[in-house]
């Protein structure tokens, strides 16, 4: 840090203090006041959303706009995003970007800005409101088809197809803070609801411990050069559930020893380098409290009663188990018998690759479960892909539905905190969903796996399901 260029003596004594200074303190504040300038600046910019002449997007309209994979998006209108700080490099576990999420508090999207500055958080500490005109920016990934949409300021020199940071010259011209600063709650999410909607935000797991092979040691491996990703685990129905903490090799807390015993944590959700696997980012180790001691899952044994099963053995073409429907709402696409050469069986597989349809949208909906005559049950199945990115599955249940195929899109159907497989995960290798407490619900309840595509040539894919088993207790 030490200057080798001296201009003047009084400005060398000036830079010797503020050295001095910032040493000592080991921190720094963030200023009450913005300064004229940038008040003014953000002024107009919310005068003129009132005026019509800026728009205003949320976050999620502004990812919308980009498709995973697809070339960086520069935008050449003016719209502008709102968002709140969620991350921090105070403990060096960020660098040069922060996340933002649309709401201080239960929000619905986050975005990752990539950004030219170190020590960020003096000027973009958490909660911070900040307001990004996004004329001349770019919207796209640092990696290209890693899932983590990103704002940044220009195209890579080496690689067309991905993003670089908002430059210094740029920042003052197109980050604007506003002098609020909101606390941020993190958003309590079920271990195995965790998805891509969730990337960007600040959300709390509780009931999470690290893995029993991990006592004693550190969130970082000292044999690493750059990250360490830790397993946590959940107590979820009749087994565990298990997601990865990835800890930066410069963060301040990497040699802490990883707690015991078990409890809450709070992290922005983000992707690995790759976009493989999703992976929880800790601001700092405060944010980890594991007091209580580990749980136990409950007894399989108990919950031998068998409301539904299907293994896709019989089936041959389009999947057609007898009172499930097989429906395209949207492509040509749908779900069909497919051999799995690994596993020696059959079971149910959709894709949208080379389809030529711009869009696909395929349900693969069970036959009805009656939830009366139980006291409690679980969901649970397999998900395996190919070349994933780009497409989605979901898992819903509704109980309003008639079981035809015109109510599908009338019924109301609500998103299961299902476990599936990831873009990463090997091919050969098959997921479990973990299992899905299904007790909330009662009377006649369908089950519905929903494929979505967009028509990617290169990054839209296959997901195959099977083994789908409804265990209850009576």
């Amino acid at each position: 840090m030490k200057k080798k260029r001296i201009i003047t003596i009084v400005l060398a004594l000036i830079t010797s203090i503020s050295f001095v200074t910032c040493i000592e303190d080991a921190d720094f504040k963030v200023p009450e006041s913005l300064g004229n300038e940038e008040n003014e600046a953000v002024s107009k910019i919310i005068d003129s959303i009132s005026s019509g002449t800026l728009q205003l997007k949320t976050i999620k309209q502004l990812k919308e706009l980009y498709i995973i994979g697809n070339d960086p998006l520069e935008i050449v209108s003016d719209i502008v995003v709102k968002g709140y700080v969620v991350s921090s490099d105070k403990s060096g576990n960020f660098y040069k970007e922060f996340y933002m999420q649309d709401t201080p508090e239960n929000p619905t999207a986050g975005i990752r800005v990539a950004l030219n500055l170190s020590n960020s958080y003096n000027k973009f500490n958490i909660g911070r409101e900040v307001y990004i005109r996004l004329k001349g920016l770019y919207v796209g990934e640092t990696n290209s088809g890693d899932g983590n949409i990103t704002i940044g300021g220009k195209i890579s020199t080496t690689d067309l197809t991905e993003i670089e940071n908002v430059t210094t010259n740029q920042i003052p011209n197109h980050i604007y803070r506003t002098e609020i600063t909101e606390d941020i709650i993190p958003k309590l999410i079920p271990f195995g609801g965790i998805n891509a909607s969730n990337i960007g935000t600040f959300i709390m797991l509780e009931n999470v411990f690290f893995d029993a092979k991990l006592l004693g040691k550190s969130y970082v491996d000292p044999k690493e050069d750059f990250d360490t990703q830790r397993k946590i685990k959940t107590c979820l129905g009749l087994g565990y559930d298990e997601l990865l903490v990835e800890t930066s090799s410069f963060s301040r807390f990497s040699n802490e020893t990883l707690p015991e015993k078990a409890g809450t944590i709070n992290a922005v959700v983000s992707k690995d380098y790759g976009g493989d696997l999703m992976v929880l980012v800790l601001n700092d180790t405060n944010d980890v409290t594991m007091i209580d001691e580990r749980c136990i899952p409950l007894t399989a044994e108990e919950y031998s009663t068998i409301l539904l099963e299907e293994n896709f053995d019989n089936e041959s073409g389009d999947i057609d188990v007898l009172n499930w429907i097989n429906f395209r709402e949207e492509g040509t696409k749908s779900w069909r018998s497919y051999t799995d050469t690994y596993a020696q069986s059959k079971a149910a597989r959709v894709n949208s690759i080379n389809s030529g349809d711009e869009s696909t949208i395929t349900w693969l909906i069970t036959s009805g479960i009656n939830l009366d005559n139980t006291s409690q049950e679980f969901l649970s199945f397999e998900t395996s892909n190919s070349f994933g990115n780009g497409s989605e599955l979901q898992v819903l249940i509704s109980t309003d539905f008639n079981g035809k195929e015109n109510n599908i899109n009338t019924a109301i159907w609500t998103v299961l905190p299902a476990k599936i497989v990831s873009d990463g995960e090997n091919y050969k290798n098959w997921v479990h969903s973990t299992y899905i407490d299904l007790s909330a619900f009662s009377g006649i309840a369908f089950i519905a796996f929903k494929y979505t595509g967009n028509g990617n040539v290169n990054f839209n894919g296959t997901y195959e399901l099977d083994n789908v088993i409804i265990n209850a207790k009576e």
